[in-house]
């Protein structure tokens, strides 16, 4: 049905939610607490994490179940608040909100599930969670959060404050209180493979994007550099789809702007002409490091495995000569059973520039790969 589709784009599996001033919302704050008068909104909340993910961060949220025969008509809308209150620290409460406005809905039997997530430092938390709909409806939820790091994620190193809260985003801002180190800073070049986590898929989620811009802003953390070179690249595309000689974190929202632009679908003729294009662009990529008048210290191909296990002529690509140490930080997916790594193009190149494989699975297997990198080039 087209309304559910339509509802389904503005309402994604898990959304950020944004951080609301309190004093903005006098009235509606006191409908935390029940009321003998309630009129009440039936719907199905499950929460869901704490977990680490990729940018170094312990991820939660919730997932709302909502019959909409419930929302018959035009102009519904939802008001979703969560307050977190940190039970250790100044502790006061975070008012997290989204607010989602309904296409107009017809007689249906349909259930409908929204998420929003949320960010959290190491720590005890209570959530007052509840759904406000157009006709003054209401539904509740209280929960309470231990967020902690799991006995192998030790060297992630949460980068927020224990008893801190803060809204999801794509790429959060680095944090002052994170724990830097005192290596000497280097010249960085990232090469991200931006493609699907899963390379049979032809449609780029926003999980794929949430990852990889994760784990760059994680990366730009972690890493004491010098300068950094970014490059967005894609083996299918056959090019680049973004370059930065000087590359700041303030440049995070160019990078989603390009993933966003990338269409997977669509390729050009002149792309199919080339069944060897995609040799022909690591090459390029891997050569204009080697000649660059301003070499890095490190050049990383950060992101997932590719489809294509065609080796790169050794003739096509420049002799490094004490020039920068490479290596491919490859994300696999976690699957049920264990499925050999085969190796893919990136694979083969970066060994025959002597350089470091590396298979990411997890955000520990990430900063361990980080660390990993620290003492090569250092």
């Amino acid at each position: 049905m087209r309304w559910l589709v339509l509802l389904l784009a503005f309402a994604p599996a898990v959304v950020g939610q944004s951080v609301v001033d309190p004093a903005t919302m006098p009235r509606i704050l006191p409908r935390f607490e029940a009321k003998w008068d309630d009129n009440p909104l039936a719907c199905a909340v499950t929460p869901f994490g704490p977990a680490l993910n990729f940018s170094f961060r312990l991820q939660a949220g919730f997932m709302v179940r909502v019959a909409m025969n419930q929302f018959v008509g035009p102009r519904h809308s939802w008001l979703i608040l969560a307050r977190v209150t940190p039970e250790g620290g100044d502790r006061k409460p975070v008012y997290l909100g989204m607010r989602i406005r309904l296409p107009d809905v017809p007689k249906n039997k349909n259930e409908v599930e929204v998420g929003g997530g949320y960010l959290l430092g190491e720590g005890s938390y209570q959530v007052n969670w509840m759904m406000l709909d157009d006709q003054g409806r209401v539904c509740r939820k209280e929960w309470r959060i231990d967020a902690h790091l799991k006995r192998g994620e030790r060297a992630a190193k949460v980068a927020m404050r224990p008893y801190s809260v803060a809204a999801f985003s794509l790429a959060s801002s680095p944090d002052a209180a994170r724990v830097r180190d005192d290596h000497k800073p280097i010249r960085v070049t990232i090469l991200m493979h931006t493609a699907p986590l899963f390379s049979r898929r032809t449609h780029f989620r926003a999980t794929d994007r949430m990852m990889l811009i994760g784990s760059l802003a994680a990366l730009l953390e972690r890493l004491p550099t010098k300068s950094v070179r970014l490059v967005l690249f894609n083996l299918d595309q056959q090019k680049e789809l973004y370059r930065q000689d000087e590359f700041r974190p303030s440049g995070l929202e160019q990078v989603e702007q390009a993933m966003n632009e990338m269409e997977l679908n669509l390729v050009d003729y002149r792309t199919l002409q080339k069944p060897m294009g995609h040799v022909n662009l690591l090459a390029d990529l891997v050569n204009r490091e080697l000649e660059s008048e301003t070499p890095s210290d490190a050049v990383i191909f950060l992101g997932p495995s590719t489809r294509y296990q065609d080796k790169v002529p050794r003739d096509a690509m420049e002799k490094p000569a004490g020039g920068p140490r490479f290596f491919y930080f490859q994300y696999r997916p976690v699957f049920r059973r264990a499925v050999a790594v085969t190796p893919d193009s990136i694979n083969f190149t970066i060994s025959n520039l002597k350089g470091k494989n590396v298979v990411i699975r997890t955000p520990a297997d990430f900063a361990k790969a980080i660390e990993s990198l620290e003492r090569v080039v250092q």
